[in-house]
């Protein structure tokens, strides 16, 4: 009996995890506009790298650092070390935005190869996309936009008789992930500012 109880627990666990995207800390605005920057976090990470012979090693990098004061506090134990011969300061900027597109700017088979550019620096990690005005309600990726809106028209064709009613109401935006990543002078800690 013990083993059953035993054998359920895992089960129950794994029915209520949930897949996590790698913007679910972001907000997303609420009202309709054409484009809009949804989210722009800046992070920092502090390496300390040593004398290793006559190269240079790397030592260690920080995690992401969410305030000045860390970074500060970071590069100033780090130049405490004897053994410390460089430290780099590295900003990452990671921008979310989001589009509102039709059905057929989505791309057609596989990954998306449309969509804007990401900026002079930058890397697209994600894109989601989102039917607002609909459950379910989150990102989706493109093979389950495309599954839902073919359900969304299948739905109103039997409901209507007719394809084209199942978009009635509805509003498609694509969300982009961009991430930024830039070396900084070894003083520009000083120069950082606490929010």
């Amino acid at each position: 009996m013990a083993a059953a109880i035993l054998d359920a627990a895992p089960h129950a666990a794994f029915r209520s995890a949930r897949r996590c995207s790698p913007i679910t800390q972001h907000r997303t605005p609420q009202g309709p506009r054409e484009f809009s920057r949804l989210d722009r976090r800046v992070t920092w990470s502090v390496s300390v790298y040593r004398h290793s012979g006559d190269a240079e090693a790397h030592e260690y990098t920080s995690h992401r650092l969410t305030s000045p004061a860390l970074v500060r506090e970071h590069v100033d134990l780090a130049r405490e070390r004897p053994w410390v011969s460089r430290v780099a300061l590295t900003e990452h900027v990671r921008e979310v935005t989001r589009r509102a597109i039709a059905e057929s700017g989505l791309p057609v088979g596989g990954p998306p190869a449309t969509g804007p550019p990401a900026p002079a620096g930058g890397t697209v990690v994600a894109r989601f996309y989102e039917i607002e005005g609909s459950p379910p309600v989150g990102f989706l990726s493109l093979d389950d936009v495309r599954e839902r809106l073919l359900e969304l028209h299948r739905e109103a064709a039997h409901a209507v008789g007719t394809a084209e009613a199942g978009s009635a109401g509805l509003r498609l935006w694509e969300v982009t992930v961009v991430d930024f990543a830039r070396q900084m002078s070894d003083d520009a800690s000083l120069h950082l500012r606490d929010a």
